[in-house]
């Protein structure tokens, strides 16, 4: 489904070098539900970020259903984004003055996407808030509606980058079983979180240390690194 072949990622704070990702190598397959883990500055929101298409790495690929998404014309790096991915981070990044739905609606790649709005604002428990802007929420509501913005089209990927961050234990278990519940639907996760509650849901898993994987034993999709 997707293939991370030698990504590197170099960074630069003024004279100071600072090198994200070294020679990233793993498969990600329909319906793997993927944690990763790492210290703060391994490279953990980086990689998602790169194989979300919103960063483009300096050496390697990211290939996806075929195609190297980076070497593709920008219309197909824009629908990859749109209609393939789906994001959900640890702030919210609702804008202020649309309310809870018209928020979901910005996440709406077709007319179809629109009618399941109300459907997934009864299953998250938001339907009483959907004319309600960001600031009159809960946390774990705001949390919720940005995962309803982030699956509306019905993505494949599903890249959440430490989406339990901000939330108390019950409204994490909360966010955990909807986004559990969307890779038994057959999705595909890519989540980054130090919560044991994330990785218990997770078919596998992968740490990043100093921008390298750490190798788990006996996972045919992370080549060993040399």
């Amino acid at each position: 489904m997707l293939e991370i072949s030698h990504v590197s990622k170099r960074f630069r704070r003024g004279a100071e070098v600072f090198d994200a990702l070294t020679d990233i190598n793993f498969v990600v397959h329909k319906g793997d539900f993927i944690a990763i883990s790492g210290p703060s500055g391994s490279g953990k929101s980086t990689l998602l970020n790169v194989i979300g298409g919103l960063i483009r790495p300096d050496t390697g690929s990211v290939v996806y259903g075929g195609k190297s998404i980076y070497e593709q014309e920008g219309r197909f790096l824009n629908a990859y984004r749109r209609r393939e991915v789906g994001f959900v981070f640890q702030q919210f990044h609702l804008v202020p003055f649309l309310t809870v739905a018209e928020n979901i609606r910005l996440g709406c790649a077709q007319r179809s996407d629109v009618e399941a709005i109300g459907r997934l604002l009864g299953e998250c428990s938001l339907e009483k808030v959907k004319d309600k802007y960001p600031s009159e929420l809960s946390v774990g509501e705001k949390q919720r509606a940005a995962f309803i913005r982030a699956i509306i089209s019905a993505p494949a990927i599903l890249l959440a980058d430490e989406p339990t961050g901000n939330l108390d234990p019950r409204n994490s278990d909360i966010l955990m079983d909807l986004i559990a519940e969307f890779h038994r639907n057959g999705g595909t996760v890519l989540l980054v979180s130090h919560a044991p509650v994330a990785s218990g849901h997770a078919t596998r898993k992968l740490q990043l240390d100093l921008g390298r994987i750490l190798t788990p034993a006996g996972d045919p999709g992370c080549p060993a690194l040399h």
